[in-house]
């Protein structure tokens, strides 16, 4: 019985290497010649490949580790560049931290050797003290660390920015409360002396207040010198990921001691906005029936 030769299908995974003697063995095709029997091998050899091979491991060198290296050498060479810009503004908060530890020991020994501020005056000697005590807290993994520290790389620069700015504000405060309600201390009989004139009315508390809204005010700009430093050079809080060590172009804003950056963004955005609709809706002409020119008025309208 003679069979179709349609019947024999033979799969492409099948037909490799001597397939086509085969074919031509069996009598459903005539031997191809040499030359038809090597493009048929590399026909068959292309197609038994699939096209979109994974790559194998090894294959093309991965730029992973290229970015990374690069990555590191920015990181470098950015720390190295904030390293000589923090210098100053690092050695100052350290000396106003200490200051503020001089004046905490300088109030334990007054209260020992039993000078207490007055009744009116306390509350606010107690608030500065307060703020001395959580101001060098909050500051002394900063200033001994330095920009590599946990501070930084925790990203606690922030919080403790506006912590040390809030402290201020109260210190500020607390000194103008003192100016309104305080009154100079009696002095004693028969003691006209100079300096006991000026202890009665500058005291150590008193000089201890003045000492703490000067040194607090000192450490928030240190703070806010050594964040400003760091922001401008992408160590810290970056925009994107991929600012990350890159140097900023655009000027940091100092209401970043109050608020977050993207809110900052958004309201500078909001008033690009108004000023737009401000002008243009303040370079709208006016109508024809409204434009009245002094000394020519329609006729038959009134003087």
């Amino acid at each position: 019985m003679t069979q179709d030769p349609s019947y024999h299908t033979v799969s492409a995974g099948m037909v490799a290497g001597g397939a086509a003697d085969r074919l031509a063995a069996m009598g459903l095709e005539p031997e191809p010649t040499d030359e038809e029997r090597g493009q048929l091998q590399q026909h068959f050899e292309k197609e038994a490949f699939p096209r979109n091979v994974p790559r194998m491991v090894g294959e093309r060198p991965s730029d992973r580790a290229a970015r990374r290296r690069a990555l590191e050498s920015r990181l470098r060479a950015a720390h190295e560049k904030v390293s000589l810009v923090v210098e100053r503004p690092i050695a100052h908060g350290r000396c106003a931290i200490f200051g503020l530890m001089v004046l905490a020991l300088i109030r334990a020994l007054a209260v020992i050797q039993g000078n207490i501020p007055g009744y009116s005056v306390y509350a606010m000697h107690f608030l500065t003290t307060s703020s001395d005590i959580i101001c060098t807290v909050c500051t002394l993994p900063l200033f001994i660390f330095g920009t590599r520290g946990l501070c930084v790389q925790k990203g606690c620069l922030g919080p403790m920015l506006t912590l040390v700015f809030a402290m201020s504000l109260v210190d500020v405060s607390a000194f103008g409360a003192y100016l309104l309600v305080a009154t100079p201390r009696p002095l004693a009989p028969g003691s006209r002396s100079l300096v006991d004139v000026m202890e009665a009315v500058l005291g150590v508390w008193e000089w201890a207040l003045l000492g703490s809204v000067s040194l607090q005010l000192a450490l928030c700009t240190s703070s806010w010198r050594i964040y400003r430093a760091l922001r401008m050079a992408g160590l810290y809080a970056p925009d994107k990921p991929a600012d990350v060590a890159r140097e900023k172009t655009k000027e940091i804003s100092m209401l970043e001691i109050m608020c977050e950056a993207e809110d900052i963004e958004y309201l500078e955005a909001f008033e690009f906005k108004c000023g737009e609709t401000c002008g243009a809706s303040g370079s709208t002409p006016l109508l024809k029936d409204q434009e009245v020119v002094q000394g020519e008025l329609p006729a038959g309208t009134p003087p």
